[in-house]
């Protein structure tokens, strides 16, 4: 699974000590160097990609290079929503909540096709058709829905 951010880009976003602190729960004053908290960060990174990848694997061009700035920059937002999620459980109480429902919001536009996540996304495919019935043929009328009764 890819990841679209990195430890280092997160370090760029936020002041390390808060970072350590967020991912740090062994050592005292935490340590971002530590193998235990680059692991937490990492998981951090990967849970933000797979929701990313929820929402637009197969739907978007997820190799175009302004798509993986974009991306960068999703991933880093939720990676450090869900380090705070481990200190705050009630989102009520995350700084970072109302950041990761704009971009969940973003992702599910892009998701369905409403808007483009870069200028280099060429959209959303054609929906796959499931059906071949017309939409007057899957209206019930109230004979039919007697019958089931």
């Amino acid at each position: 699974m890819p990841t679209y951010t990195s430890l280092e880009n997160l370090r760029r976003r936020i002041d390390a000590s808060i970072l350590a602190s967020l991912a740090d729960d062994v050592n005292s004053p935490p340590d971002l160097n530590a193998s235990e908290t680059i692991a937490v960060v990492n998981q951090a990174i990967s849970d933000g990609a797979s929701l990313i990848d929820s929402y637009l694997l197969g739907r978007v061009d997820l190799s175009a290079v302004a798509v993986q700035a974009s991306l960068e920059r999703a991933n880093a937002t939720l990676a450090l929503y869900f380090l705070y999620r481990r200190r705050y459980l009630d989102d009520a109480l995350n700084p970072l909540a109302l950041s990761k429902g704009a971009v969940v919001m973003h992702l599910s536009e892009v998701a369905s096709g409403r808007v483009k996540i870069a200028d280099a996304d060429e959209g959303s495919p054609d929906p796959l058709v499931f059906s071949t019935t017309d939409e007057v043929e899957r209206e019930l009328s109230r004979e039919k829905l007697r019958s089931y009764c």
